[in-house]
């Protein structure tokens, strides 16, 4: 680490309106999520497949310099043959680095050539639901309620958004690990879309047997998804679908009639009455569907759903994290967030990953004050206004809820994640010329992409942390900004 120059700092005053913008400026998880300019092969070794689609694969990919364990999501250009398709690749880049969930898959990065387009994400060990269904046949009530209810969980989180997937089935939900427990994660948002609460959505998307009855007739709503949980919660309870059909279009015929497989099947009258009547709310019509967060908050949920115990540790850990955190300046800030998004791997975050899940009492993706509360008001140091700066400091968004990153980056160890190797790489994520100091220009882009901003903003923020006067951030102040505000 870098410690503070001897030399006397030049004295200077910056008017109010740079540092208002400074302290408005916002650090987020989609920050550092950009298009690479450099090739892939370049910054990636690719792998195994793990899986085809009809307009690409998705292979397994190993980040040369950090070795980070990747999947890649690559697109062939000439498969485009209609421009809405390539229209729908760009609207997933732009959800996908817009969405901040513990249950739906994270974006890295994305890469173009003049052949095909790649998007990195998250690397699930577990496999695909669907695999995992062919095996057990299907899943005990218990089982099922736990995935049930973080499903719910993304589309609460999502719909708060104003964001409709559109495509839910088992193939788009994977295990996040091997054999740790039944965590999953939501992939595949090539057909997902924004709604608005005055305009239906339109388009034909989803797949057969998944499909919500009034996609294949009009206008819709977001509500499509949840008739889409519905089947995925019929199924995975009775190994079945809920509708029949020997074709494509019988299939399809009977979703129209919304008459699902209620008494022919065994494994269904041997459900619970609360089973019964979650599917019944979610394979109706759509005005009568329940929605995402009625579904969180449904008794087959509260009753069969046990959220794993949580270690007292842990969450001692946790809370003197967050107990301790202190935002910094903005760089600093800026450094932990990349860090968190882009370096920390699914075991570095495991313990706050673990306390948010447990603390989300109600499952929509983001922490309230009262939540916090609850889980950490038994702790020792606890107090009502430690909360409230807790509230205050780790609040990125400013409006009244902790989202998932940000509390990733308060509550995960950063002594022990801002190693000398991690920092070196988000240095040179930085330095986008390569020269060894990171200039305004670069920081601007860093943070702020290719938007044109005033750069005294970009100038004040390397004056807080320059300590030789030159203008500019070298490597022993990029590091000394993180030793000196731990």
């Amino acid at each position: 680490m870098g410690c503070i120059s001897s030399k006397k700092r030049r004295i200077r005053s910056m008017s109010t309106f740079v540092l208002s913008r400074i302290d408005e400026l916002r650090i987020l998880p989609s920050t550092f999520v950009k298009i690479n300019n450099q090739a892939f092969s370049n910054v990636y070794q690719s792998g195994r497949t793990l899986g085809k689609g009809a307009f690409g694969e998705v292979r397994f990919c190993t980040h040369k310099k950090t070795s980070a364990r990747r999947a890649v999501k690559i697109f062939k250009k000439s498969d485009f043959f209609e421009e809405n398709y390539m229209q729908r690749l760009l609207g997933e880049i732009e959800i996908l680095k817009f969405l901040d969930h513990p249950n739906i898959i994270r974006a890295y990065e994305f890469f173009e050539d003049s052949e095909e387009f790649y998007i990195v994400m998250e690397h699930c060990r577990g496999g695909e639901l669907f695999e995992a269904l062919v095996k057990w046949k299907r899943f005990k009530e218990s089982d099922a309620a736990m995935i049930m209810k973080q499903l719910f969980s993304c589309l609460s989180y999502m719909h708060s958004k104003n964001i409709a997937h559109r495509d839910l089935k088992l193939e788009n939900i994977l295990f996040d690990e091997k054999s740790e427990g039944l965590g999953i994660k939501l992939i595949d948002f090539g057909a997902a879309g924004y709604f608005s609460k005055n305009q239906e959505l339109t388009g034909s998307f989803g797949t057969p047997y998944y499909i919500a009855p009034e996609v294949l007739v009009g206008g819709y709503t977001e509500k499509c998804d949840l008739w889409s949980a519905g089947v995925i919660m019929y199924i995975l309870l009775t190994g079945k679908p809920p509708f029949d059909g020997t074709t494509e279009e019988e299939i399809l015929n009977s979703i129209k009639q919304m008459k699902y497989n209620s008494n022919s099947t065994e494994a269904f009258q041997k459900l619970s009455e609360e089973a019964k009547d979650l599917i019944n709310r979610l394979l109706t019509p759509e005005k009568d569907r329940i929605n995402a967060r009625d579904a969180l908050e449904h008794d087959w949920i509260k009753n069969n759903f046990s959220e794993p115990p949580t270690a007292d540790d842990i969450m001692r850990t946790s809370w003197g994290n967050l107990s301790g955190f202190k935002t910094g300046n903005k760089i600093k800030e800026a450094i932990i967030t990349f860090i968190i998004t882009q370096l920390a791997s699914s075991q570095d975050i495991k313990s706050a990953r673990e306390t948010f899940k447990k603390l989300d009492e109600n499952g929509d993706g983001k922490l309230s004050r009262g939540e916090l509360e609850k889980g950490f008001k038994m702790l020792n140091g606890y107090t009502p206004e430690l909360l409230d700066r807790i509230m205050k400091e780790v609040n990125t968004d400013k409006n009244g809820c902790i989202g998932y990153t940000d509390f990733l980056k308060a509550a995960t160890d950063m002594k022990k994640l801002a190693t000398a190797t991690n920092l070196q790489n988000t240095f040179d994520a930085f330095d986008k010329d390569g020269s060894g100091k990171i200039s305004a220009d670069e920081l601007k882009w860093a943070l702020q992409g290719e938007n044109i901003e005033d750069l005294d903003i970009w100038n004040e923020l390397i004056y807080q942390v320059d300590q030789n006067g030159d203008g500019e951030i070298d490597l022993k102040e990029f590091c000394d900004i993180v030793s000196r505000h731990f």
